[in-house]
């Protein structure tokens, strides 16, 4: 029998890795990648964490194609889109100007992320997790389940591009003796075969279609 398998997906750190630069892989069917990445355990469940951007005048209708992939997901069995928010931060620039400017930051992902982990190892809902992040603010529940949970089998997939990977480690949970917990880059190779169809189904007859500043990739689609 396959050992059950729970994906957590730190959505904003993954885009800025590696989607921000390849649009065309965006509209990813996750269902259907982790499930080739990991063909010996059982994926009995998909959590994408993120959070809705608030529309800039340079691209005010960011939000409405993320809005557009996420019903696309939805639709797609054992996967969970569980978002945080956007909150308007003000800061003062340290260089010679020191003028004040607003940006937006992210909240609550890494929280929902750790939380979710937590649950699901109290609760025995896998016998294996697989993180996809490369925030070390996850590092903390990674390493409670370690040390709490010796038999769930961990595998943690940092998210970045060839051309990044050599500013990046992978032997934190090493040094710190957590030997049950490996660590990778996040495999790129099968993105492109990966993608959703062109126009999904939603549950009430309506379609999400793929954006078209999306590219689609040269492959054939998965469904």
């Amino acid at each position: 029998m396959k050992k059950r398998l729970i994906v957590y997906i730190d959505g904003y750190n993954w885009y800025h890795a590696i989607f921000k630069r390849h649009p065309e892989w965006k509209w990813l069917n996750i269902n259907s990648f982790f499930k080739a990445l990991r063909p010996h355990e059982d994926v009995v469940a998909i959590k994408m964490f993120s959070a809705l951007v608030v529309p800039t005048a340079e691209d005010p209708s960011a939000r409405e194609r993320q809005e557009r992939y996420f019903r696309a997901l939805r639709t797609l069995p054992g996967v969970e889109v569980i978002l945080g928010v956007f909150q308007p931060r003000e800061v003062q620039c340290r260089a010679v100007c020191l003028q004040r400017y607003t940006f937006q930051e992210e909240k609550k992902t890494d929280v929902n992320i750790a939380v979710e982990i937590l649950s699901d190892a109290f609760q025995d809902r896998s016998d294996a997790i697989c993180v996809v992040s490369g925030d070390s603010d996850v590092q903390p529940a990674i390493e409670w389940v370690a040390r709490n949970k010796p038999q769930v089998g961990i595998y943690l997939y940092i998210p970045s591009l060839p051309s990044d990977q050599s500013a990046r480690r992978l032997d934190y949970f090493k040094t710190k003796g957590f030997k049950g917990v490996s660590c990778s880059f996040l495999p790129l190779e099968a993105i492109p075969q990966h993608q959703l169809r062109n126009c999904v189904q939603l549950p009430d007859k309506t379609f999400a279609v793929r954006p078209h500043t999306w590219a689609a990739p040269t492959t054939g689609a998965t469904t």
